[in-house]
C-alpha cells in the first residue's frame, strides 16, 4: 500500500544508483556508472542532485596505494539520516520492532510480550500505533523523515489490499490493517508474511544469483515457505500460496496450529517437537505451548547425543519434512531450495531421514539437479529482509518529499 510516485528515465537512473550505494556501500562515481549502465555525465549530475537534497554523502578521498599513480577517488554512500523505516515482526505473544536507517542498517530494536491471541482487529490496530508511535517518538531528531512501515506476520496475508486474512498468532479473521496505519502515520505501509521478507534477503545474496528458482523453508514454531519463480514471488490468488506447513503430510494425523490433523507443520514445528518430547517424559512439561528456545536447543543436544526418544523425535520430523520438500520439487523444481529459520538449530538430526524420504517418494529424475542445503540462522532475517522490502518500495516517494522540501 504505497504512495505514488513518478517514474521517468532519470528518476529510474536515480533510484539505480541509490540501490547500488545500498548495495555496494561507499563506490565512486566512475564505478557507479559501470554498474549501472550510466554514463559519467549522468552520474555526476546525479550525485550533485543527490547532495543538495541530503541523500548521500562524499567520503574523504580514499588512501592511494603507493604504487598507484594518479589522484585517489572519491567516494559517495547513502547518509543513513535521510530516512528510516519501521519493521515490525508479528508472531505469537510477541511483537518485535526494528529501525532501519536509509542505509539499511539495523538502528533500534525492541520486543515486547503481548497475549496476540486475545487481542481483537481493533486492538491490534491501537497497539501498533502506540508502539511505532513511541518509537518514532525516540528517533525525533536523529532522522529526515519516516519513509515507511512494514509488518511481517506469521500466516496468511493479502499484501495488494493490506489484509490479514489468517495467522496462527491472532484469534480473528479478514482484518484490513495497512489502511489504518497510513492514515496514521502518513507514510506507505507493507503488510508481508514473515517468510516473504526472509526470501526477499536470501535471494539478493551474491551466493545465491544462480538461483532465479528459488525455495525458502522456514523452521521454528510455525513452517513457512516462499517461492520465488524466475526470480519473481509466487503468492497465489489471495497470498496463500506456498503454506507448505499445512500440505498434509498424515490423514487424521496430529494436531497442528491451524486446527487441523495431519499438518507438515503439526510434526516438524517447534511447538510439535516439544510436544512430543513432553509426551514421551524427554522434557519436562511446564505447561506452556510455546517452548523457549532454552527448551528447544536442550532437545537438539540430547538428539545430537544420541537420546533414544529425542532421535525418534527428529527423525519423525524429519521424515514429514522430506515428503513436503518432495512434492515441492515434483510440483515447482526449484534451483535450490534453502531451509532456514531458529528450527534449522535441529537439521542435521532430522536431515538423514528426511532424505531418505525424498528418495523415497519421488524417481532421481524429479529430484533432478535441485540443491538442497541448510542457512544458519544467526540473525533473524524477518526484520532485515522487512526493511530492505520497505526501503525499496519506498525510495521513490522519499525523492519526491526531498525534492518537495528542496
Amino acid at each position: 500500500m504505497s504512495l505514488p510516485s513518478t517514474d521517468t528515465s532519470r528518476h529510474d537512473n536515480i533510484l539505480a544508483v541509490l540501490r547500488t550505494l545500498r548495495e555496494q556501500g561507499p563506490v565512486a562515481r566512475v564505478d557507479l556508472g559501470a554498474l549501472n549502465g550510466i554514463s559519467s555525465a549522468t552520474v555526476t549530475s546525479i550525485s550533485a542532485e543527490l547532495l543538495q537534497q541530503g541523500l548521500i554523502t562524499e567520503h574523504p578521498h580514499a588512501t592511494p596505494r603507493p604504487a598507484v599513480r594518479g589522484r585517489p577517488k572519491t567516494l559517495i554512500a547513502l547518509d543513513p539520516q535521510a530516512a528510516y523505516v519501521v519493521c515490525i515482526k508479528l508472531s505469537i505473544n510477541e511483537i518485535q520492532l526494528v529501525v532501519g536507517n536509509f542505509a539499511g542498517q539495523v538502528c533500534h530494536s525492541e520486543y515486547h510480550i503481548i497475549p496476540t491471541l486475545k487481542l481483537t482487529a481493533d486492538d491490534l490496530v491501537t497497539l501498533l500505533q502506540e508502539k511505532v508511535s513511541a518509537v518514532c517518538a525516540q528517533q525525533q531528531g536523529k532522522f529526515q523523515r519516516l519513509a515507511g512501515i512494514c509488518l511481517a506476520v506469521q500466516g496468511v496475508v493479502s499484501s495488494a489490499y493490506g489484509t490479514i486474512i489468517w495467522s496462527p498468532a491472532l484469534s480473528f479473521r479478514n482484518a484490513s490493517i495497512s489502511d489504518h496505519l497510513v492514515e496514521y502515520f502518513n507514510c506507505s505501509v507493507l503488510l508481508e508474511n514473515d517468510a516473504n521478507c526472509i526470501i526477499s534477503l536470501l535471494a539478493a545474496q551474491p551466493a545465491y544469483a544462480d538461483s532465479p528458482n528459488l525455495v525458502v523453508i522456514m523452521l521454528g514454531y510455525g513452517i513457512g515457505m516462499s517461492v520465488l519463480i524466475n526470480g519473481v514471488p509466487f503468492v497465489g490468488a489471495n497470498g496463500s500460496a506456498a503454506e507448505l506447513g499445512h500440505s498434509k503430510y498424515q490423514p487424521d494425523g496430529a494436531l497442528c496450529a491451524c486446527g487441523r490433523r495431519g499438518c507438515i507443520e503439526a510434526y516438524v514445528s517447534d511447538y510439535a517437537l516439544y510436544r512430543e518430547a513432553v509426551h514421551h517424559s524427554v522434557l519436562l512439561n511446564d505447561e506452556t505451548t510455546h517452548p523457549s528456545e532454552s527448551q528447544m536447543r536442550s532437545l537438539t543436544q540430547m538428539a545430537a547425543q544420541g537420546d533414544p526418544q529425542a532421535m525418534r523425535i527428529y527423525a519423525e520430523a524429519g521424515r514429514a519434512l522430506g515428503y513436503g520438500i518432495a512434492n515441492v520439487l515434483a510440483l515447482f523444481n526449484p534451483d535450490l531450495v534453502l531451509i532456514t529459520g531458529a528450527g534449522v538449530r535441529g537439521f542435521d538430526a532430522m536431515q538423514e531421514a528426511m532424505q531418505h524420504a525424498i528418495s523415497e517418494a519421488l524417481v532421481a529424475e524429479l529430484v533432478g539437479s535441485t540443491r538442497i542445503e541448510s542457512h544458519a540462522w544467526d540473525q533473524d532475517m524477518t526484520c532485515m529482509g522487512g526493511i530492505a522490502m520497505t526501503l525499496y518500495a519506498t525510495d521513490s516517494q522519499t525523492l519526491l518529499s526531498t525534492n518537495e522540501r528542496a
